[in-house]
């Protein structure tokens, strides 16, 4: 993945799903090719384990790689990263899964063999064929079987290890990116995991039981839920910019963010000296007329300097910034990539854009 090529539009958002949504199909294709091509070298037992854990280490870790390019890490910081979070994440996906399917599985139901034999007249009540006790005891204790089985392929009994494989392969590139967002990374591992699973059941029908496609949509459903909600594509990694639409100096360009990333302000005007972005008098432009500051938590504001024509203008929107004198404090209002600031009135005036660009550009 490279900054440079994703413009700073609603795409940016789903980049890193879509990533990961590819990877998660590869995964699911290289296993494909190796049970086919050598054979499994497990038992059939662990054919879901081995299936789950293998698509859920292979997104997450895809996740931090997509990380570690898009920031521009050094090598060996990349695979060390990536490794650790491999690592982690089928670790536990494994025993998550193990845990699911020997003991929460069965031990979930086991309460309620136990409640259904001690309190039979409130089930007796809303069943239509009178089930006796045993019958009732025995039905729970098939079901709970079947939970344990992992032989089993329905969405009822598969449901809960999805779900499971999905929360604990998140915690990889959580731990690797020292916690921050842990409860976002958790949500999106869950949610990859149910919907993955809902996808694969319901796939399972549409092609009529060939489990083999359903299983690469349940992968890319997997890799794209997790990847556009666990570390979608952060604004940090991109700078705002003026820059001059006008005749005047037309393409001219200046930061607005620091390059130490603290809050700044950036003023536009005609004065002579100590303006951030200087545009001829004949342009409709006072001596201080607009700036442009940025706070520590990368939100941009314009702020109106003067009683000449000031106008924020975007979708469906016209916006008037001229000093108001009876007013402490100049008018403001939040800027967005694609807002323009119009400096003075009729065809004696200059137009600013402001524009989001990667980073790496500074």
């Amino acid at each position: 993945m490279n900054i440079l090529l994703i413009p700073y539009t609603w795409h940016r958002h789903i980049v890193v799903g879509l990533f990961c949504a590819g990877a998660g199909l590869l995964a699911w294709w290289a296993l494909l090719c190796w049970i086919v091509a050598l054979g499994p070298s497990w038992p059939p037992a662990w054919d879901g384990a081995v299936m789950l854990c293998a698509l859920g280490t292979v997104v997450c870790t895809t996740s931090v790689v997509g990380e570690s390019s898009l920031r521009r890490r050094s090598l060996p910081g990349h695979l060390l990263l990536a490794t650790s979070s491999a690592a982690i994440s089928a670790g536990l996906g494994l025993a998550a899964y193990w845990l699911w399917t020997a003991i929460l599985a069965p031990g979930i139901l086991a309460p309620l063999v136990s409640f259904a034999t001690e309190n039979l007249g409130m089930f007796r009540t809303g069943l239509e064929n009178g089930a006796s006790a045993s019958e009732i005891r025995a039905l729970l204790e098939a079901v709970s079987a079947d939970v344990a089985d992992p032989g089993l392929v329905s969405l009822r009994y598969r449901l809960g290890a999805f779900v499971t494989v999905g929360l604990a392969t998140s915690t990889g590139p959580a731990v690797v990116r020292k916690f921050k967002g842990l409860h976002y990374h958790l949500a999106a591992g869950a949610a990859a995991g149910l919907l993955a699973a809902s996808v694969w059941h319901l796939l399972s029908y549409v092609f009529g039981t060939d489990l083999y496609l359903a299983s690469a949509g349940a992968s890319i459903t997997w890799g794209f839920v997790f990847g556009a909600f666990a570390w979608p594509l952060p604004d940090e990694l991109y700078a705002a910019w003026l820059r001059v639409l006008s005749r005047e100096r037309f393409g001219h360009r200046v930061p607005i963010d620091s390059l130490d990333r603290a809050p700044t302000e950036r003023f536009v005007g005609h004065y002579p000296t100590g303006l951030d972005l200087f545009l001829p008098s004949s342009a409709g432009v006072s001596e201080l007329h607009v700036s442009v500051v940025v706070d520590q938590d990368q939100r941009y504001h314009a702020r109106g300097l003067t009683l000449e024509p000031t106008t924020v203008h975007r979708f469906l929107e016209r916006l008037d910034l001229r000093y108001d004198p009876g007013k402490p404090t100049p008018l403001e209002t939040r800027l967005l990539s694609g807002d323009r600031l119009v400096l003075g009135d009729g065809a004696n005036s200059t137009v600013l854009e402001m524009i989001m660009l990667p980073r790496q550009e500074d």
